[in-house]
């Protein structure tokens, strides 16, 4: 069994466990929101100018995960149901609001786009989101602690600069390195061998 799927069995026992209130359930809805917070955070800060904002709609996302999870029947991930309601949330404060998205990268940004409509309307992660997350994968050492600082933590690039006493300039120009790599390599997993 690989170390991913001992995972997702590991979120579907912690969200029975939820559904049946049984014995420590609090407690467990606890670990799942820790588990699955930074990517929920994420998602909804690389889609949105106000981070603090952001960071109120992640706090939603998961109390309506509370209040439904009764509902989930496990059809796809838990993380792709979380997804779906997150995505739910997004478009709410996007119509309110008139926010205006935004990306790093407007090729990533199209291909996040197309991911999220795909898994709209299929309710499983999309072929695209499951490229991007493969490719995220691949990334480790200093570029995945600047990726992770910059889009999980949500840390500015002049507070990473700052504290790593690197040049605002180069860790930038290294973003967009990044950014530009990750969507060229979704770009190559989405691409449809000729038959």
């Amino acid at each position: 069994m690989s170390r991913e799927s001992a995972c997702d069995d590991a979120m579907e026992v912690l969200v029975r466990q939820v559904q049946q209130r049984g014995p420590g359930w609090m407690e467990a809805f606890g670990q799942l929101v820790r588990h699955h917070e930074g990517w929920v955070r994420g998602f909804l800060r690389s889609r949105i100018r106000d981070w603090a904002a952001a960071d109120d709609l992640a706090q939603d996302v998961f109390v309506t995960a509370f209040k439904r999870v009764k509902a989930y029947r496990g059809e796809s991930s838990f993380e792709g149901w979380l997804r779906g309601i997150a995505v739910n949330h997004l478009r709410n404060f996007v119509r309110k609001r008139r926010e205006q998205c935004i990306g790093g990268s407007e090729e990533l940004q199209v291909l996040i786009d197309r991911g999220t409509e795909a898994f709209l309307g299929d309710a499983e992660e999309s072929d695209a989101l499951e490229a991007l997350h493969k490719c995220l994968a691949r990334i480790d050492g200093p570029s995945r602690e600047l990726l992770t600082e910059r889009y999980v933590s949500g840390k500015t690039v002049r507070e990473i600069s700052a504290a790593s006493g690197r040049g605002y300039s180069a860790l930038t120009m290294q973003l967009h390195r990044l950014r530009d790599a990750l969507a060229a390599c979704v770009a190559r997993k989405l691409e449809v061998p000729e038959a």
